[in-house]
């Protein structure tokens, strides 16, 4: 039996459409049809050589929504037609972190779906098991293949990092993007003033639409002074950090006595200059979140459900416009996520 497919054989290279062997699933493992896989800037990151650890040819794509076809050795639960979601990150299952329901930092880190073993530009994946969780099947599948990552990104960064509270001040850098703006609706959910940051004008109307009270553009504004009026000088009880080094001095600028700000994704440099002295004088608390746990993820799909989270879905594609696709995520262009549907 075979599959179409898109792959990757070299770094910078183009991509390659493929009719190649639908994966067998191993110990383990479930394979899926694949009904949607969304693409997020870590695609392209990939493709550019920057996680070299791939071994090529690859299939990339981890945001990946579909139906089970056949399950492997070793597997229960899981039967053909079964519709799920999928998380990304390769882990034990055993280690004390994964006992405890922290698998984003496992000890024993396999690595990423799309990268260390082949993701969703295709017709069919072979993924564990563990990394599955079921969707209702009046969920599509394109709004499906964002929850994990897009949603359930800022759903660890806000509940079990940041501990947003009812009613604090709140920033999210990139408000635009697919992981910001669900941020936006999650924390307008969970009570908090949600004030958004980004760089266009469609963005930053699409985060108000969604629960923002107030934007603004770091490019043309001045954000912290903006930020301290906006709180009556008070400032941010917290900051979720997408954008990196080109707005983390405006926010920790903003950020209030106890604030805190949380760390996702830089996409603007690796490094920063911070003083040691406005940390301990304030108590600031700065903290790093990566993903979500399966845990974590069953309880976004719930609030999917519930109607409380509305997935972001501004587009789809069939496989062979997944270089017009790149080209949109690599321009910015994209407001939530953007889909192939192979």
């Amino acid at each position: 039996m075979t599959m179409r497919a898109v792959q990757l054989d070299e770094f910078d290279g183009p991509l390659h459409h493929r009719t190649i062997s639908v994966p067998e699933p191993g110990m383990g493992d479930v394979l899926l049809r694949v009904g949607a896989c969304a693409v997020d800037q870590f695609d392209l990151a990939i493709r550019n050589g920057r996680w070299s650890h791939a071994v090529l040819p690859l299939i990339i794509g981890h945001e990946i929504a579909g139906e089970v076809v056949a399950a492997g050795p070793g597997v229960a639960g899981w039967s053909p037609g079964d519709r799920v979601a999928a998380s990304l990150y390769l882990v034990c299952g055993h280690c004390r972190h994964c006992r405890n329901g922290r698998e984003t930092i496992c000890e024993n880190f396999g690595g990423h779906v799309g990268v260390s073993i082949p993701g969703g530009y295709a017709e069919y994946v072979a993924l564990p098991a563990r990394n599955l969780v079921a969707i209702s099947d009046d969920l599509a599948f394109p709004e499906a293949s964002v929850i994990a990552n897009a949603i359930g990104t800022p759903y660890h960064a806000l509940t079990k990092q940041m501990r947003l509270r009812p009613g604090e001040f709140f920033m999210v850098t990139g408000a635009g993007g697919g992981v910001g703006i669900h941020a936006v609706q999650l924390a307008a959910m969970m009570g908090a003033r949600v004030m958004a940051v980004d760089i266009t004008a469609d963005k930053l109307d699409a985060a108000q639409a969604r629960g923002a009270e107030i934007v603004v553009n770091p490019e043309k504004e001045d954000l912290a002074a903006i930020a301290r009026s906006w709180t009556g000088g008070r400032g941010l009880d917290g900051i979720l950090e997408l954008v990196g080094p080109a707005t983390m001095p405006a926010g920790l600028a903003a950020l209030a006595k106890g604030g805190r700000m949380v760390v996702v994704g830089s996409h603007t440099g690796t490094e920063l200059t911070i003083s040691p002295h406005a940390f301990y004088q304030n108590e600031f608390e700065l903290l790093g979140s990566r993903n979500v746990s399966v845990g974590e993820l069953a309880e976004v799909v719930d609030l999917v459900a519930a109607g409380k989270v509305d997935p972001v879905v501004s587009g789809t594609y069939p496989l062979e416009q997944v270089e017009e696709l790149h080209e949109r995520v690599r321009n910015r262009t994209v407001i939530g996520r953007e889909v192939l549907v192979p």
